[in-house]
């Protein structure tokens, strides 16, 4: 998985190498500039994920602000400025010119990480929506014409204009995304943005703030609800939300508004929410872990998706179309759809349709052998000799890697299972596979 690349922009080497091993730490790739020349030569040659930026540079020909207007001219790249000097009038007219969030020296590494993480997220949730817009289409289409998914797209076409909240429940690898983006697609909130989230993925602790928003410092930064405004935001994983939240969430349902963290403006809710599930919720209810009361108000209309060893009728259309992109550009490779269904004729599908498109882009990009050369590649990167020959934080991140894949293997894919195994948090597991970038075969 290619490293995130940031910027850092400060006068005072100590304070930049402070930061840059905070960031390497997390696996973020960083650059130092001491002034507006250097920052700028950086800038020309490189293409960042984000820059930190201190207001005050000496021997400089820029400071800071007028280094973040010059930023602006040429990029939306995130911008989080740092200050030592607690100016707020400073932080105000640094927010007004543009930057994405304001940290005040001395700060710790959670709050440093906790703005690096959340200008880059929201930066790149901005970045899908608006090329989604100018594309007209989304990437992918659901497609099929089984009896079951006839049923799903009737529904589709009934809910769409409505503003009924809609469940939707499948195992992973079924289409729920693709689904939520359909009806959005096909609703009266489509000119506005889709916002997709997945809530077993996001911080307990910060939950709220990404939700919300807040005012701190005086500054205000939005939250998913308010930048989903005429639009809809998408729940993924809803049953993973922490009580606390779901109380709060209720409120906002209720109410149809909500306040920022330390504000007390009211916002009015001007979305659209759509939720799925991999699990069920009224055995959560059971259990404790989810309100009811939230149950019934997300769950106004429900869609099940049915498993891909459901619909085999489908497979033909599937594999065409799955096939039609990977090929695109290339010669025509539908030669591959007897091959593909002939090898996996009895196949169970257990990862479903995201399976099946994953299986058809190897069998493209890289052939028949793939199987047997992946499985001695992955010997290959954890032998001791390859490790060895690795700086420590490569070598961390291959053993990582093989050792977090191999008991995802061993459990079958069960990331409770794995989690309680190897004594780490649901959500930290799921956060921690996906910066590595292990995403088959998760059952979640």
């Amino acid at each position: 998985m290619n490293e995130r690349k940031i910027l850092i922009i400060d006068d005072e080497s100590d304070i930049a190498n402070n930061i840059k091993a905070i960031l390497n730490d997390e696996n973020y790739e960083t650059s130092i500039a001491h002034n507006s020349t250097e920052a700028f030569s950086c800038i020309t040659n490189n293409n960042y994920n984000l820059i930190i930026l201190d207001v005050w540079l000496d021997n400089s020909e820029l400071d800071g602000i007028g280094v973040l207007k010059k930023i602006r001219e040429m990029s939306s790249t995130p911008v989080v400025i740092i200050s030592g000097h607690g100016n707020i009038e400073m932080a105000v007219k640094a927010i007004k010119e543009g930057a994405n969030e304001f940290i005040e020296k001395p700060f710790s590494t959670e709050r440093l990480l906790l703005s690096v993480s959340r200008s880059i997220e929201l930066h790149e949730i901005k970045s899908e929506n608006d090329q989604l817009k100018q594309k007209g289409i989304y990437d992918y289409k659901f497609i099929g014409n089984s009896i079951s998914i006839n049923k799903v797209k009737n529904l589709i076409k009934k809910i769409a204009p409505t503003t009924s909240r809609v469940m939707i429940y499948g195992d992973s690898g079924t289409g729920k995304d693709i689904v939520a983006r359909e009806i959005h697609r096909k609703s009266n909130f489509n000119k506005g943005p889709f916002i997709a989230i997945n809530a077993a993925l996001m911080e307990p602790e910060n939950i709220e703030r990404e939700f919300f928003g807040y005012y701190e410092n005086e500054v205000s930064k939005i939250g998913y609800l308010e930048a989903a405004s005429e639009g809809t935001i998408f729940i993924d994983e809803v049953g993973e939300m922490p009580l606390q939240t779901q109380a709060k969430i209720l409120r906002v349902l209720t109410d149809k508004s909500f306040t920022k963290m330390g504000d007390n403006k009211i916002i009015n809710l001007n979305c659209r929410i759509i939720c799925s599930s991999i699990q069920n919720l009224e055995t959560l209810i059971e259990e404790g872990s989810f309100r009811k009361d939230l149950f019934h108000r997300l769950n106004v209309v429900s869609i099940q998706l049915p498993k891909l060893v459901e619909r085999l009728e489908d497979l033909d259309d599937l594999i065409q179309y799955f096939v039609g992109i990977f090929t695109s550009e290339n010669l025509n490779n539908m030669n591959l759809i007897p091959i593909i269904k002939s090898k996996y004729i009895n196949y169970d599908w257990p990862g479903n349709v995201r399976e099946l498109r994953n299986i058809i882009e190897r069998h493209i990009i890289l052939g028949e052998k793939y199987d047997e050369e992946n499985n001695n590649n992955k010997e290959k990167e954890f032998s001791d000799q390859n490790v060895i020959s690795l700086p420590l934080k490569n070598a961390r991140k291959v053993f990582e890697k093989h050792y977090l894949q191999s008991q995802i293997n061993r459990f079958d894919g069960n990331i409770s299972k794995t989690a309680s195994f190897i004594g780490m948090e649901r959500s930290a597991l799921h956060r921690k596979l996906k910066q590595l970038g292990i995403t088959e075969d998760i059952k979640k």
